[in-house]
């Protein structure tokens, strides 16, 4: 009766534990080359590894800070819990875990961000036509199924990941009160999905642990309007049918790294490598007013590649934990739209943008004060430097194998921008329970010019 107490009283608390993101964040947010729990987002066997517990966070991030204050900030709250059952199969389910804790930056954000600039619930926008309001995504629900425990020779997991919102406007004007109605109906939706598969390899008691990741994600949004007028009793004309939207912006990718050292104490060395690529696509119809438009003829499509290679280290003493990690990363993004010009002509207007990191360097510790008590400092930093290349083709003919009369290419260098992040924490350690808190700002990078600050506090229970 105790424990059943003490459980919804952590689950009640308006305050990750060490399942989620605070405590890496704090230490250099090294995520991708290290061994800890909130790895689980990324690989779902290590949730069979680090189950039977419940945690709750919540975050607040502070985009600017400047003379008249602070600007953009924002909570997000978010709590789940994973058990296992008869030793043998682990189940967890997570609420309102955001996608920007997913990783989905990696290829798929920017090809999102081609048709829908300000993300969900911002403008959907194509290279020729109208702009459109979207739905923005509410609650995401996280479930997890995994098989093994942490002294398994081998455990597989799966994580399947939801976040949608749908609206529907509805209006009805009688103005002339002829008792003929005008009626528009807007529709708006916007999915997102993500399934991962995941399996990693040797106990906690072994010195080599391997572990691999695939991953599929794919949304989409659109803009329905369809607008009827009534010319007599019975009798309705439409007058408006016309569909904007982003039809797919889909991922596919993987990673692996493996851990080779003791998992309790001493060094151990992570390399990892982890790639993705997404593919989007744009639709505009408008079947009344302007069939066969030049807008509705025109066509945007947008590609990305993001890959990273890296190796971290992490050494272990009796109150002592230093790590450090460095990567390089390789993004590109390309942009295609074809534009049609009447004539059975098309202007094909070609952008790439690559970038190359490097390096990437994170380096954190974490030392323990008392038997309860445990302070952490890190530092990230990043160099980053690429090109831009703009490409102007003039075509006649088929878009998909145009004859092309015009080449206009402009090649520049991007100028090296560096980013330097810093953030202490401290975590607290009682028998079971667990929390780990998170101060940190972006001290240099900022687009904004200005730092920008962010905070954490994870809170978790163990039921071992």
């Amino acid at each position: 009766m105790h424990r059943f107490l003490l459980t919804l009283l952590l689950l009640a608390l308006p305050l990750t534990a060490q399942a989620d993101t605070a405590r890496l964040q704090s230490l250099g947010d090294m995520d991708l080359f290290t061994e800890d729990d909130a790895n689980a987002f990324t690989n779902p066997a290590l949730m069979a590894r680090y189950s039977n517990r419940a945690w709750f966070s919540l975050g607040v991030n502070v985009p600017s800070f400047t003379a008249e204050g602070l600007g953009g900030t924002t909570v997000s709250p978010l709590g789940g819990a994973a058990v296992r059952i008869k030793k043998v199969v682990t189940l967890g389910v997570v609420l309102n875990r955001s996608p920007q804790l997913y990783g989905f930056q990696n290829a798929f954000w920017p090809v999102l961000t081609q048709y829908l600039p300000q993300g969900p619930g911002g403008n959907i926008e194509g290279p020729d036509g109208p702009l459109e309001s979207s739905a923005p995504l509410r609650f995401p629900l996280d479930l997890f199924i995994a098989a093994g425990d942490a002294y398994a020779p081998l455990r597989i997991g799966v994580n399947l990941y939801y976040a949608g919102g749908s609206s529907r406007d509805w209006a009805i004007d009688d103005g002339d009160r002829d008792d003929l109605e005008d009626t528009v109906v807007v529709r708006k939706e916007t999915h997102l999905f993500n399934g991962t598969f995941g399996i990693s390899g040797g106990s906690i008691a072994d010195r080599v642990r391997p572990e691999g990741w695939v991953r599929v994600t794919w949304a989409s949004a659109w803009h329905d309007e369809q607008s009827d007028t009534e010319l007599s009793a019975g009798q309705v004309e439409p007058t408006v049918d016309r569909i904007l939207a982003m039809d797919r912006d889909v991922r596919v990718g993987g990673g692996f790294r493996v851990h080779v050292g003791d998992a309790e104490k001493g060094l151990v060395v992570t390399p990892g490598f982890q790639y993705d690529f997404a593919n989007g696509a744009f639709r505009f119809d408008d079947n009344l007013v302007a069939p066969d438009s030049s807008a509705e003829l025109s066509a945007r499509a947008a590609n990305a590649h993001d890959a990273r290679l890296g190796v971290g280290v992490a050494w272990r003493g009796e109150d002592l934990l230093v790590t450090g990690s460095a990567s390089l990363r390789v993004r590109s993004l390309e942009r295609v739209d074809d534009l049609d010009v009447g004539d059975d002509g098309i202007e094909r207007l070609t952008d790439q943008q690559i970038d190359l990191t490097i390096p990437e360097v994170s380096i954190g510790a974490e030392y323990r004060i008392v038997p309860v008590l445990l302070v952490r400092a890190g530092i990230k930093a990043t160099v980053v430097g690429g090109r831009g290349i703009g490409t102007h083709r003039g075509a006649v003919g088929d878009a998909d194998s145009p004859f092309e009369y015009e080449v206009i290419q402009n090649i520049s260098t991007a100028p090296v921008q560096a980013t330097l992040q810093a953030s202490g924490g401290l975590g607290l350690q009682v028998k079971r329970f667990h929390a780990d808190a998170i101060v940190g700002s972006l001290l240099v990078g900022s687009t904004t010019g200005a730092p920008s600050f962010f905070s954490r506090i994870d809170l978790g229970f163990s039921f071992d």
